[in-house]
This record gives structure tokens, sequence and C-alpha cells, in this order.
């Protein structure tokens, strides 16, 4: 795999005065931080005179709808568009953005701006910040490096990004310069309630079903460290839901007292399953996700792997449980 070039923030700012034309798209299953992240970019460069294309494999999800200017997010990319640059945020390989910018043969300079170290960056040049709590971070700092003038728009979808990604501020990888970003985007009108009510508060009466599926299936292992949910096809097909209205169910068994290491098995065809990954406090998990091909943070992580159910419960559980403190 083609590993990417590493940039200074001061070379990925001259690529991007540079261009004219730029797309900008994030992960599969878009979440608020690649949402709001490639809103608040993709602005900035319009106001900076660029052409703009914003690009997503999948719909925006319902509970990020309320984003100001989310409807600037297309599902489906022109071939007569030429791209001086694409920028692929909250993301580090090609794969995960979908064969349509894949495939695009005018994408042009593709850069990864991104803050999960173990990502496998593959574009051909990388902007990584591991230490920062969300890509939204990342962008904050870009836009006032671009003395980009603050709007209440952009504010409140970095904002989103922020919140998001630390778990409305109580994630481990929030930080004091988190809040002092949060707080500086406040001071543009952010309605942090109405952000809390969309992100954290909105469950649809068939999320609920799916959730309560979900809750059902909760397992604990032998040790008592060791906690998961499981969700197959079939579950998403009786509630009339998708992968994305089980945006942080995995919280549940992570919840249950004792438990280091908590997992979500979502089956997303037949014998093959997303394993997202999630630790309270020691526990590397974007270790083992990498071991396995996949990648994410210290603390949340995940990949996908192919094989029955217990195949592949069976191949994570063996990784983790040698990992655990007696």
């Amino acid at each position: 795999m083609r590993q990417a070039t590493k940039i200074s923030q001061n070379k990925l700012l001259s690529l991007m005065g540079k261009a004219k034309s730029v797309l900008l798209t994030t992960h599969e299953n878009p979440d608020g931080d690649g949402l709001g992240s490639i809103i608040a970019l993709g602005l900035a460069l319009r106001a900076k005179g660029k052409k703009i294309y914003l690009f997503s494999k999948d719909p925006v999800p319902v509970n990020y709808q309320f984003l100001p200017n989310q409807k600037l997010i297309k599902n489906t990319l022109k071939t007569k568009i030429k791209f001086d640059l694409t920028l692929l945020v909250d993301v580090g390989e090609m794969e995960r953005v979908g064969s349509c910018v894949q495939e695009y043969p005018h994408k042009g300079l593709t850069i990864s701006i991104d803050h999960h170290a173990a990502s496998q960056h593959n574009t051909q040049m990388v902007y990584c910040l591991p230490k920062e709590s969300s890509s939204g971070e990342i962008v904050l700092a870009l836009l006032k490096k671009m003395k980009t003038k603050m709007t209440q728009t952009i504010a409140t979808n970095l904002y989103t990004a922020i919140a998001t990604d630390t778990g409305a501020f109580k994630y481990s990888n929030t930080t004091q310069k988190t809040f002092q970003n949060a707080a500086y985007l406040c001071r543009f009108g952010v309605d942090v309630w109405d952000v809390a009510l969309n992100c954290f508060e909105t469950y649809t009466p068939a999320r609920m079903n799916l959730l309560k599926k979900a809750i059902g299936s909760i397992n604990i292992h032998a040790n008592k460290k060791v906690a998961w949910i499981i969700l197959e096809a079939k579950d998403f097909k009786a509630t009339k839901t998708s992968s994305q209205d089980a945006e942080g169910f995995i919280n549940y068994p992570r919840a249950i007292d004792g438990v280091e290491v908590a997992l979500f098995f979502k089956e997303k065809s037949s014998r093959c399953y997303k394993i997202s990954m999630r630790s309270k406090k020691y526990v590397n998990v974007a270790k083992i996700a990498a071991k396995f091909g996949g990648g994410g943070h210290v603390r949340a992580s995940g990949c996908t792997l192919n094989g029955t159910l217990s195949t592949v419960r069976d191949k994570i559980l063996q990784t983790i449980v040698p990992l655990l403190k007696s």
C-alpha cells in the first residue's frame, strides 16, 4: 500500500492557496466531525474564491441535517468537473470515501487531513495531528491561519465536529485546548443546546427499536472486563434502519461497571462484520484494530473482518484478553 507523504501546516495551506477547484469528502457513514469539518473548510475556501464541491458516499444522517449548509453535500460526482485538489477530511484511507472518489479521473492531488494515528494513510499526502481531539480542531487552526472571517454557520459546524468526536466533551481526547476552542466558537452564536439536542438527544422510534435489539444482545466475557453487542443485517431490516442509526450504541456495553473493552459486531453483508472497539483506561484498541487492517484512536478504533460471527468474535477476543489486567 502506498504511504502518503507527510506535510506541514504551511505546506497544506500553500497547496490549498494555489488550488482553484477543491473536492472535499469524508468517510462512509459520516459523523459530526467529518461533516462539520468539510462544510466549515469548504465555506472558508469558497470565501477565498475557490470552487468547492462537497461529497459524501452516504447521505447526511437525520441527526446532522440541522447543520447549516449541509445541503451543499452531494452524493454524486459529475465526471466533467476537474479538481486541482481533493481533501479527505477525518479519514486516511481512499477506500473509506467510496469508489466514486477512488475512481474519479479528475481528482487532482489527494491529501488526507486527519487525527487518526493508526490510519493507513494512502492518499498522496497527509496532514495528520493525532494529539488533536478531532478533525474539527485541526480545521479551526487552519481557518485561523487563513484569516477566515468566522461566521455562525462555520462556528456551528466546527463546534459540532468537536462536540461529537469528544462525546460531548467527556472522552479522554478532550483537552484544555478543546474547551478553549469550543468557547471561542461560542462567541459567534453557536446554539449549544440545539447542537446537543440534535446530536445526543434525538432518537427516532425506529432507532429506539434498533437499540432494544442491541441492548438485548449484550454479552459479558467470563473475566467481566470485556462486553459486546451484536447487530445483524436482519436486525436493521426488521427495524427499517441503517448502520448510521446505530451510532453511539457501543457506549452501552462500555458503561458496564468493571468493563475495560467494549466491542460492537455489526454485520455489513453476509460473513462480513465491522467491529468497533472502545476502551476505558489502559488497552490500546488502535493497536488491536491495526492487526486486522483497521485503525483509529487509542481508546476508539475499528476494523472489518470476514467470516462467521463466532469466528470473527473469537479472533478479536483472543487478541484482547491477554492484554487485560487481572
